[in-house]
């Protein structure tokens, strides 16, 4: 029980964690903030704007969530200091938590400042990168009280001798709710040295001549929760709860005799007759019923099983063919993912691009993105011309043109025939994003795509094809077999749910060919068959239809 109730402060306290480590990390992709801190001024009023920018984000973020302080220090020289929430990077070397961020590799870097303070002042900082060049261009720095993180994180234990003490890797008292028994360090006090030998347990000693125990947890960030507990309150609780239970188990032994005295042998033939037509039941003759005796409780339980009976046997009819309902579901919830990555950083281009009034640029990419979603959805059809399927890929390049102007071309080379062949809808544009946004990310995002199609024998011949930096024999092999860590990277996932979607919905007859090598880039090759009656015949023309981006 009290393992429990450590586990749930821990749980509690990391959620808070979290909370300021997500908005953090929002903070520190948010499009506003990256293009203010990274511009090039010419003017002061340039520079006043894109610290009203900034300063907007921050009134925000601190509307939800308490902290003191929110610190920018930024690399770029052509944008001045504000005295306040915009700093230089130079400021930051000299902190005592700088030296540790240049040093480790991690996405937070949790430190924290006493300066006399009976409750520290709590910091999470994470580095500001260029996801493009992987370039850091600056830092972003949380301050926060223990309070924001601990407030009303009470003792839920209701001992008189009982208190809790919150500490981090070093023995440091970050908050201590009973009144500071721990002094400022918990290590001062030798009964509890015990907490530091291992992240979690108990253990019992002794505190002032009195037995006591003493359990501990320790979460991600590698500070204890200890809570200490009175052996002698602890065991009078239970002796409660013994005398309790030994309570009710008297009274329900008594009860028992009293019900099987009072019914006799009518009730036991009765209820052997019921064990008997549940073992039946159990062994398979679904919709068995028995005879109802009466109306007193016994007959309530028979007619209830004869329900039971019953019902169960239309389940069971239920269950299969729910299986294949579940099925067909399943293959629907594949096809209904699309990266969120891709739609945030779209709308994040059109809001961006609606500052500048009047720009062409606004109309092209919201007619594509409306493009993108009306093939997409399909009106609610799975599958769609091998034409319609090129128009949703061009309408996703038309989007990433407008923001990237120039870095990648991709070029199209399919026969005429294979434009009326069908296809699952939304199977090309999650493996062309992938090379776009994964396979140039050594050349800045530069490179050449490649897609052919071709109908040969009722067969649909699909390739895409690039000239990134390709993958290791470990890593091909790790896509190919579907494993968990493939899965995790959002390239491998990718791939991985089309490759599962057209499984699901061709059988053995599809089937997927993965070429690739490092620095050689990838090749994919899709074979889809064509079964219904408006693909394309047997007959091949030599005329192709050649697109080019």
């Amino acid at each position: 029980m009290l393992e429990k109730v450590v586990y749930q402060l821990n749980e509690n306290i990391e959620y808070r964690i979290i909370g300021y480590q997500n908005i953090l990390m929002q903070m520190a992709f948010d499009p506003r903030i990256s293009a203010a801190l990274t511009g090039n001024y010419n003017s002061l009023r340039e520079e006043v704007e894109a610290l009203q920018q900034i300063n907007a984000v921050i009134s925000r973020v601190r509307a939800y969530f308490p902290m003191r302080k929110i610190e920018f220090y930024k690399s770029n020289p052509s944008l001045h200091e504000d005295g306040g929430a915009i700093l230089n990077l130079e400021n930051a070397v000299s902190k005592d938590w700088y030296a540790a961020m240049e040093k480790e590799n991690r996405q937070f870097y949790w430190h924290y400042e006493w300066s006399g303070k009976p409750q520290p002042s709590l910091h999470v900082s994470r580095w500001l990168v260029d996801y493009l060049t992987n370039e850091k261009f600056g830092i972003i720095n949380l301050e926060v009280t223990s309070m924001a993180l601990f407030d009303k994180l009470t003792n839920p234990l209701a001992f008189k001798n009982g208190w809790i003490v919150l500490a981090d890797s070093e023995g440091r008292a970050l908050i201590d709710f009973m009144d500071k028994k721990s002094g400022d360090h918990v290590l001062d006090l030798p009964y509890l040295h015990k907490t530091y030998e291992d992240e979690k347990g108990w253990y019992s000693t002794k505190i002032n001549g009195k037995p006591s125990m003493v359990v501990f947890e320790t979460n991600n960030l590698g500070w204890k929760i200890i809570t200490v507990v009175s052996l002698e309150e602890l065991w009078q609780k239970f002796q409660k709860i013994q005398n309790a239970a030994i309570i009710v188990g008297i009274l329900f032994v008594v009860l028992t005799f009293v019900v099987m005295i009072s019914f006799g042998g009518t009730i036991t033939n009765r209820l052997n007759s019921l064990i008997r037509s549940m073992r039946k039941v159990q062994g398979g003759d679904l919709g068995l019923t028995v005879k109802v005796y009466g109306d007193d409780e016994l007959a309530e339980v028979e007619e209830e099983f004869n329900k039971m009976s019953v019902q169960l046997e239309g389940m069971l009819r239920e269950i299969a063919a729910a299986r294949s309902a579940a099925e067909t579901e399943k293959l629907r919830l594949l096809q209904a993912q699309i990266n969120p990555h891709f739609l945030y950083n779209t709308l994040a281009l059109v809001k961006s691009m609606a500052m500048d009034v009047g720009s062409a640029e606004i109309s092209n990419t919201m007619d594509a993105l409306a493009k993108f979603f009306r093939l997409a959805l399909n009106r609610g059809i799975d599958v769609l011309t091998f034409k319609e399927e090129l128009e949703h890929i061009q309408a996703y390049l038309d989007i990433h043109e407008q923001r990237y102007p120039g870095r990648v071309r991709v070029n199209f080379e399919i026969e005429e025939e294979a434009l009326s062949c069908q296809i699952i809808k939304i199977t090309l544009q999650p493996i062309i994003e992938n090379a776009l946004l994964h396979a140039f990310e050594d050349t800045g995002g530069r490179g050449e795509v490649f897609v052919q199609a071709a109908f040969r024998e009722n067969m649909l011949h699909i390739t895409i094809r690039d000239n990134g930096k390709g993958m290791s024999p470990g890593q091909l092999n790790d896509l190919m077999e579907g494993s968990s860590s493939a899965r995790k990277d959002q390239a491998g996932f990718g791939l991985y749910n089309v490759n599962e979607r057209l499984k699901r919905y061709y059988g053995e007859s599809y089937s997927m060919r993965i070429k690739s090598a490092v620095g050689e880039g990838t090749s994919i090759q899709f074979i889809i068959p064509q079964y219904r009656n408006n693909n394309p015949s047997n007959r091949r023309e030599d005329k192709e239809a050649k697109w080019s981006k």
